[in-house]
């Protein structure tokens, strides 16, 4: 596992990801901290045609169950975006911390006329801040 290290701590990274619009697109790494605090950064083609935020949400997945979380919903920026996504205290207490996380693409902006609101390529890469 990759990590970088700055000010705030150590962060561990799950990937970078194409986000696309009207699908889930899971991160390649899965994280096995029991932090919830998460950063992601976002590398786009062209700033002033991005028309889009995404939302983020973990997936639990054991030998026998598969659970979907609360997706988070963060606009993109050119700095990196710090949130929270917390582990539920029960999972917590069942030492469920393995989870994956998936990323889907929103339009933001509705057409006024026939056509397709142009949209810039986003890519989105995830860390969880360790220890």
């Amino acid at each position: 596992m990759t990590t970088r290290t700055d000010d705030i701590g150590v962060w561990n990274d799950l990937g970078t990801v194409q986000a696309v619009k009207k699908f889930w697109v899971k991160f390649p790494v899965t994280a096995t901290g029991a932090n919830a605090t998460l950063r992601a950064s976002f590398f786009c083609d062209d700033w002033t045609k991005l028309s889009s935020y995404i939302l983020i949400r973990p997936r639990y997945s054991t030998a026998n169950s598969d659970q979907t979380g609360e997706p988070v919903r963060i606009y993109p920026a050119t700095t990196p975006v710090v949130f929270q996504l917390l582990i539920p205290a029960d999972f917590q207490e069942r030492s469920v911390y393995f989870r994956d996380f998936e990323v889907y693409k929103v339009g933001r902006r509705r057409t006024k006329l026939v056509g397709i609101t142009p949209d810039a390529n986003l890519q989105v890469r995830l860390e969880e801040l360790w220890g």
